[in-house]
């Protein structure tokens, strides 16, 4: 696809930067597809000075940026900054490709994608979303297509700016994004040291609270000093979607007062794991924030005890992808519907490990019960007897280890999985 447009002023300059304004695009750009709704204001929105978007959920918009702008030199590298709500992936938003004929485009090789948080431009939801990577010889364009995606507003993603390295122009080079979160595969709240942020994230509750305080019913479960008390008050109105009263608490891992970006992995955090102890029945909400891990909506059957029960969640389907925060909703998945006087949920030992077995060393653990997706997980000397339990005490079945593992079918519910001299509560979903 050949074109031709007038040379800017900075046509030899050592670098092409487009800060998305609609008359620089309009001027250096082919657009293709839908229109592009432009944003030039210094104010609005996520204080962003400006941005553009695909016109159309329907409609992929892309611009295509061409070697006539630079005297018909061929294009060495790139970085593209967006702007979208951290639980995007923004491959599915997205697409940068490359032509060297100007007919046929080409995924970019060993493209670099990062995030980074920045509050100034906008809150703590978004993310800055930056593409960068060397071209391959010969390069006349590059293609930026925002897709399109039918269950989602308009205005994912933002486009915010493109910087486009050029022959004779200065190398392109790894640019670090700024407020860039470095992944880390360690995720530990005890509540003990200050090593930790929490907040009411996504809730408009007056009355309703959460603190830390000492641990009102130590005993060989959980020992430790410090827990986070959640005080869920019915009283607080709805709000938001008609939905009852959202209420929920976001738990984020600080390092160097910055939130951390931690990656599940199979070998070192495949298992969420977290305290808790609560006197009555529950469904539990459970997500997590930011990041790529798009594990949502999730609801957890819950038997109260005046003791507190740990409580395993099987990550398995979200190896490779990061979160930022952990979201726990004490009652009814995140509202209130139910709820007719203030009920109290204590929450403490929140971590991941690669491990389903408890980290309570006070306890011995002969064999290790776990469930995922459809199934009850056993791991244990061969030969040890498996006991399986409806959470209201009916008998599932009796199993015995054989070479050292053991995996039951089960429908989504809670079980009681005694193996060995270890009995534990599983979830299978």
């Amino acid at each position: 696809m050949a074109f031709f447009l007038a040379v800017p002023f900075w046509a030899h300059s050592q670098t092409y930067v487009n800060e998305m304004l609609q008359a620089d695009v309009e001027r250096d750009c082919y657009i293709e597809g839908g229109n592009a709704l432009f944003n030039d204001e210094s104010t609005v929105y996520y204080n962003d000075g400006s941005y553009v978007q695909k016109s159309s959920a329907a409609t992929p918009t892309a611009f295509i940026f061409n070697r006539d702008i630079w005297d018909n030199k061929n294009l060495t590298g790139f970085i593209v900054n967006m702007l979208v709500p951290q639980d995007r992936d923004i491959n599915l938003y997205a697409k940068i490709e490359y032509s060297t004929d100007e007919e046929t485009y080409h995924d970019i090789p060993d493209m670099k994608v990062e995030m980074s948080y920045d509050g100034v431009e906008g809150d703590s939801y978004w993310a800055d979303i930056w593409m960068q990577g060397a071209l391959p010889s010969g390069v006349k364009e590059i293609k930026v297509t925002l897709l399109a995606k039918d269950d989602d507003a308009n205005w994912i993603p933002c486009y915010r700016r493109t910087e486009i390295f050029y022959e004779g122009g200065t190398p392109y080079e790894y640019v670090k994004p700024p407020y860039l979160q470095e992944k880390v595969t360690d995720f530990s709240v005890d509540f003990e040291t200050g090593n930790y942020s929490i907040d009411m994230s996504g809730s408009e509750n007056a009355t309703s609270t959460i603190e830390v305080v000492d641990n009102p019913v130590k005993d060989a479960v959980n020992g430790s000093d410090k827990v986070l008390k959640i005080v869920q008050d019915p009283s607080d109105p709805n709000w938001g979607w008609e939905n009852a009263d959202w209420f929920g608490v976001a738990v984020g891992l600080l390092s160097d007062n910055d939130d951390r970006l931690t990656e599940i992995t199979e070998a070192e955090g495949r298992y969420l794991h977290f305290h808790v102890l609560r006197s009555g029945d529950s469904v539990f909400g459970m997500e997590t924030w930011g990041g790529s891990c798009v594990y949502k909506d999730q609801e957890i059957p819950f038997t109260g005890s005046e003791n507190w029960q740990e409580i395993v969640v099987d990550l398995q389907d979200y190896i490779g992808t990061t979160f930022k925060q952990f979201y726990f909703s004490p009652n009814e998945r995140f509202g209130t519907d139910n709820v007719s006087i203030a009920e109290t949920t204590y929450l403490d030992n929140i971590y991941i490990s690669g491990s389903a077995s408890s980290g309570i060393d006070k306890v011995e653990v002969s064999a290790g019960a776990w469930a995922g997706t459809g199934m009850i997980n056993v791991s244990g000397e061969t030969g040890t007897r498996v006991s399986v339990y409806s959470i209201a005490g009916v008998d599932m079945g009796i199993y015995t280890i054989e070479n050292g593992t053991l995996q039951i079918p089960a429908v989504s519910g809670l079980y009681i999985v005694k193996a060995g001299d270890t009995v534990s509560k599983v979830l299978v979903y």
